[in-house]
């Protein structure tokens, strides 16, 4: 059996990852049911909810069970998918979610199929990044906040300055700086996101995939990474043999899920412990200089480089 952890802290100055709730389960069983059981305790002990990150256990359960939960309780989700999830996934009132976003149902289809395109090797890595940086001026942007049931009233990129469209032709003549849309006749008539100033999408609409940035793009990267690999640096902190173990069963000679869990939360809380003095030994009190340095320096990747399929190699 492995922990369910889910680190939903604030950041704060010396923060480095803590567990603040865990529960135990047989590999990959029920992720969904223990992850909310652990935010709702976290709720219930007043800690604020933020940006949340998971592995693709999490994104792969039923919306009900794990993604509209995770939105009412006021979470910001923030995935990364399987190679058979990406490009477009859902649509409503005419809008398309790509890759976790709503978009123009006219947004070009190089844009749509980037990520695709770089994983059948069809584009380069650079290809992808300016690829995914474009689709910024087709997106659905929000004209209100979610209301308390988690409608949102949104707009159209040319309603919202982004592009230029005919089927709505006060929005054109503002520039070549702009986008110009080109919508696909269709018998029916315009959609309704091409005929409304603005749309209602529900919180159901696209609700396994939906996630509250772009996919791919800087800030995405910049929140998704830290906080995935604030969980897997921790994971490997409290499995080190010299210190707590938890991944050898023999740390915990007992029967019974209940011991077992009892002891496993002895463990990460004196893991937490560690990490705490650790950072206490960093700081200068009383005029006194610190035990330890704050940091080990090393390099690191850049993580505006990363890719679906790798790193960006820096040019020589």
């Amino acid at each position: 059996m492995t922990p369910s952890s889910s680190r939903t802290a604030p950041r704060t100055p010396w923060s480095s990852p803590r567990v603040l709730g865990a529960a135990l389960d047989k590999p990959g069983h029920r992720p969904a049911y223990n992850g909310l059981k652990n935010l709702n305790r976290m709720r219930e002990r007043g800690y604020k909810p933020g940006y949340l990150a998971g592995d693709r256990a999490y994104n792969n359960s039923e919306p009900d069970q794990w993604q509209l939960p995770i939105r009412a309780l006021g979470y910001k989700p923030v995935y990364d998918y399987r190679s058979d999830q990406l490009g477009k996934q859902a649509q409503t009132h005419g809008a398309i979610l790509v890759e976790g976003r709503w978009y123009c149902p006219s947004m070009p289809e190089p844009l749509i199929n980037a990520t695709i395109d770089l994983y059948t090797e069809r584009i380069d890595r650079e290809t992808w990044i300016k690829r995914i940086a474009a689709r910024h001026s087709y997106r659905i942007m929000p004209k209100e906040n979610p209301d308390t049931d988690g409608y949102q009233r949104m707009m159209c990129p040319a309603e919202a300055g982004k592009t230029q469209c005919p089927n709505k032709p006060h929005t054109l003549g503002r520039g070549i700086h702009l986008p110009l849309v080109d919508p696909e006749p269709s018998p029916t008539g315009s959609l309704r996101v091409c005929r409304q100033r603005t749309i209602t999408i529900s919180p159901e609409a696209g609700a396994k995939h939906w996630q509250a940035l772009e996919y791919g793009g800087p800030e995405w990267q910049k929140v998704y990474f830290r906080l995935r690999n604030s969980v897997e640096g921790y994971n490997g902190y409290a499995k080190n043999p010299l210190a707590e173990g938890i991944e050898a069963a023999g740390s915990r000679r007992i029967r019974g899920i209940a011991a077992q869990t009892i002891l496993l939360v002895f463990q990460l809380a004196h893991a937490n412990r560690r990490k705490i003095k650790k950072w206490l030994d960093t700081l200068a009190l009383n005029g006194e200089r610190p035990r330890r340095r704050t940091h080990h320096r090393r390099k690191t990747k850049e993580p505006r480089s990363w890719t679906p399929t790798g790193h960006l190699v820096p040019v020589a």
